[in-house]
């Protein structure tokens, strides 16, 4: 008899390799401020853990998107300035905002940038803003031409002080788009409005820092980077490792005969001989893509073990026939390193037409998440 407890599916989170990334993308960009990205619950890898560990690094920033994360940020002591890249959502967040310290808060609409400045004045405080500009992604942001004016209301209203600008690139991974050289020179031009005390400028995210765009400005927003997956063929010296693992166990092992079909609507038919078949207490409800059934792989004894049939809601079936010595208990590495062979996000995300954000952030709702 078996303990539940060793099949626990666990996500492991590298609080190590996270600080050495950030510290690979600072020695790849000299002389800029990075302001890494911790939206999301950090892309899955746990938003109070990150910031504490980038702290130990010394960023001078840390991004976040919504002012709930900043300020279970500040509730968990964490000091490091925060830039709100989302602003206020819904005016009721901007009491909030102005009763964070060391907050610059994206400025991206009128009624918001009102509403601020009545909450600080209200608590006699200063609500200091970043404009967000909007040069080509069609999201949240004011156009260029109505840069000027905004600025102009922003500095005649109490309560706030403009500190800088910012924008976000579309296309800046596809080189070969002159997208993200529109983008540029609309930027440079909302930006000449700015007053003089407004310096903490930013365009580039990882896409636009790793083509070279967006440098002359003192700040730099790294994303996904810093969680292991930014290896880009024009930086061949940098190299990222991914910080997130998914370790689980085989919970069962059968033989199945010719003839028989695996897991729901018999999608994998056992045809030329019997398969040693065994079964990973992992599945969709843990955020593991139900589309991986039949088409990817696990470690198991440092060997590829494909997945055979559906991936359900708790559960999926792998073929271990050619890993003889595979037993019940055995570790299953569905995402990470097991002796030299490897399975990453990028991997698993081009199986089911994604991107490995989308990925680590499902993953990282996991229950059973652990730090080291």
């Amino acid at each position: 008899m078996f303990h539940t407890e060793m099949f626990a599916s666990t996500v492991v989170i590298s609080l190590a390799k996270l600080k050495e990334n950030y510290k690979r993308m600072q020695k790849a960009f000299p002389g800029l401020r990075l302001a890494p990205v911790i939206k999301s619950d950090a892309y899955g890898h746990g938003i109070i853990h990150s910031a504490r560990a980038l702290e130990e690094v010394k960023t001078p920033y840390i991004c976040v998107f919504a002012a709930d994360e900043a300020k279970i940020l500040r509730d968990a002591g964490i000091t490091t300035r925060i830039i709100i890249l989302g602003g206020a959502l819904d005016l009721s967040e901007c009491d909030t905002i102005a009763s964070l310290d060391n907050v610059a808060v994206s400025a991206w609409n009128l009624p918001e940038i009102r509403e601020l400045s009545r909450c600080a004045v209200a608590r006699k405080r200063v609500v200091e803003l970043h404009l967000k500009v909007d040069t080509g992604m069609s999201r949240l942001g004011f156009f260029p031409e109505e840069c000027p004016a905004v600025v102009e209301e922003i500095l005649s209203l109490p309560g706030l002080s403009l500190k800088g600008a910012f924008t976000h690139l579309a296309s800046a991974d596809h080189p070969e788009k002159d997208y993200t050289e529109r983008q540029t020179a609309a930027f440079k031009k909302a930006i000449a409005s700015l007053p003089a005390g407004a310096t903490e400028i930013h365009q580039s995210a990882t896409p636009g820092m790793l083509a070279g765009v967006g440098l002359e400005y003192p700040i730099v927003r790294p994303g996904f980077t810093l969680y292991g997956y930014g290896d880009d063929p024009r930086m061949p010296d940098v190299a990222f490792e991914p910080v997130m693992e998914f370790r689980s166990h085989l919970i069962s092992l059968k033989e199945i005969p010719v003839g028989a079909e695996i897991s729901y609507g018999g999608i994998y038919r056992v045809e030329d001989r019997p398969r040693k078949i065994a079964v990973v207490p992992v599945g969709y409800s843990d955020g593991y893509p139900r589309l991986l059934g039949n088409q990817a792989d696990v470690l198991v004894r440092g060997r590829r073990a494909p997945i055979r049939g559906r991936v359900c809601m708790g559960m999926f079936m792998v073929d271990v026939t050619e890993i003889p010595d595979a037993a019940v208990g055995d570790e299953v590495v569905l995402l990470g390193c097991q002796g030299d062979e490897c399975i990453n996000a990028n991997e698993l995300a081009t199986k089911v037409g994604t991107i490995p954000y989308e990925l680590l952030c499902s993953l990282g709702k996991h229950p059973n998440r652990v730090f080291k």
